[in-house]
């Protein structure tokens, strides 16, 4: 088996250096991370640009129709005030005309009431003149009587009781009349009395409902004076809001022009960051590979040792024909059809969580001081990982991206590194882990070559936090 070369500082100043140049290696992964989490959200400010200045536009113009439509609803409600204080002193107006109406109605009525006893008398006359016409006519008919008795003596007699029976009858018959006459006007006289009083209570009646006919006028006066002075209020508001709203799409404007300068700044500090971390994992993997850093040689020696291992399953499975070499080397993956995540499947999958998953759950948990363990091929693609990381999918996508990550291809940078040192006995790199935004982790790996038969097929990678 092959041996990590270890050489014995010969002072606490090389072994500082060592752990110096990791801890910068770190830093600049931190760093790199929070820069590119800085720069994610700057760019994606920088993708709503025009939406916010839309917005902006959109308000300010909105807040412009506001205060015109405020104008317009104070000059109404102005206009609606002195409507109704015109309604107002004409229902005023109307009530003393009515007032006098119901008093020229009673007068009127009081007037026929007089008429009426006046008729009364007139009927009382006339029964009297009646009765004396009925006293003139016997006294006329006693007359007749005696004429006649006297013969030729009384015959003048005679002629003057005819007369006067003629002009009793012709009383009579005319105060009939008048009887008759008066009866009318009376009857009339009291359906006139009867009307005048109802016209007398609905005049009243009349009378009340304008009074709260002018009181409610006067309210509703109240009410849009009212209106008019909070009008007056939101106008004054809106236009402040209106300033205001302008200078706060002014200040946006700007400050969107500072968000992509910015941006460009990031990028800028974004590379030299990524190159400062790419130059201090060259320093830090060529440090390592003199063997002076003693706190990182322990996990050194375990990854060749385990690589080793896994090797030597797999060398065997293939000599004793439970395992063939081209599925160890599948490279056809097959999409698993899966929501919100990206897996496949090969050949080489059920012996991988088989035979190699025990050994990488050996180093996850609270007992261990390893992050963690997994081997990628030359794609990338991870055929198994711990059993912590193997879980079956939910559809929720930030469960999934940190629990299901067997069978995924990840080939991002430090990866990539790694496969160009095949060469190297090993790989050492720091890098951010994050499998879910926002959480993550400064990882050191050591990358060990994983050859079968001879055959250069990816690398195993022990993940590590000092």
């Amino acid at each position: 088996m092959h041996q990590h070369r270890t050489v014995n500082p010969e002072s606490d100043a090389i072994q500082d250096m060592a752990e110096g140049c990791g801890e910068s290696v770190i830093g600049s992964s931190r760093v790199g991370g929070i820069v590119g989490s800085v720069r994610e959200r700057m760019a994606l400010l920088g993708e709503k640009r025009s939406y916010l200045e839309t917005i902006a536009r959109n308000l300010s113009d909105e807040q412009e129709q506001v205060v015109i439509a405020t104008n317009t609803a104070r000059r109404k409600s102005q206009a609606a005030f002195d409507n109704l204080e015109i309604s107002s002193e004409t229902m005023q107006v109307s009530a003393l005309e009515l007032h006098d109406l119901i008093a020229l109605i009673q007068g009127l009525g009081e007037d026929v009431k007089r008429f009426a006893n006046a008729m009364a008398d007139v009927v009382t006359a006339s029964q009297t003149i009646d009765s004396i016409a009925r006293s003139t006519n016997m006294l006329a008919l006693n007359a007749a009587i005696e004429a006649e008795r006297a013969g030729p003596a009384g015959a003048t007699f005679a002629v003057v009781a005819a007369e006067v029976k003629k002009l009793a009858q012709d009383t009579r018959q005319v105060t009939d009349r008048i009887s008759t006459t008066m009866h009318s006007l009376g009857t009339e006289a009291s359906r006139f009395v009867s009307q005048v009083e109802r016209g007398v209570d609905q005049s009243r009646s009349a009378q009340r409902h304008f009074e709260t006919i002018d009181a409610a006028i006067k309210q509703a006066g109240a009410m849009v004076r009212d209106v008019a002075t909070q009008t007056d209020a939101i106008a004054e508001s809106s236009a402040g809001v209106r300033s205001d709203t302008g200078e706060l799409c002014d200040n946006l404007f700007v400050f969107m022009e500072d968000v992509a300068g910015c941006s460009s700044h990031l990028d800028d500090a974004l590379g030299q960051t990524v190159a400062l971390e790419a130059l201090s994992n060259v320093v830090f993997n060529k440090l390592l590979h003199t063997g002076l850093s003693h706190r990182d040689n322990p996990f050194v020696e375990l990854a060749i040792d385990t690589c080793d291992e896994i090797r030597g399953i797999i060398e065997t499975a293939i000599d004793d024909g439970s395992l063939a070499m081209e599925d160890v080397f599948d490279r056809e993956y097959k999409p698993r059809s899966e929501p919100n995540i990206e897996r496949f499947d090969n050949r080489f999958n059920q012996f991988a969580d088989d035979r190699i998953r025990p050994i990488l759950n050996r180093f996850w948990g609270e007992d261990t001081q390893t992050y963690g363990a997994v081997i990628s091929n030359q794609d990338g693609y991870l055929p198994t990982h711990i059993t912590a990381r193997s879980h079956a999918p939910t559809g929720d996508a930030q469960h999934d991206t940190a629990h299901c990550r067997n069978r995924m291809i990840v080939l991002d940078r430090t990866t990539r590194e790694a496969l160009a040192h095949r060469a190297d006995r090993y790989y050492a790199g720091v890098y951010r882990f994050e499998p879910v935004a926002g959480e993550g982790s400064i990882l050191r790996n050591i990358f060990v070559p994983l050859w079968i038969k001879g055959q250069y097929w990816g690398n195993f990678e022990l993940a590590y936090i000092r």
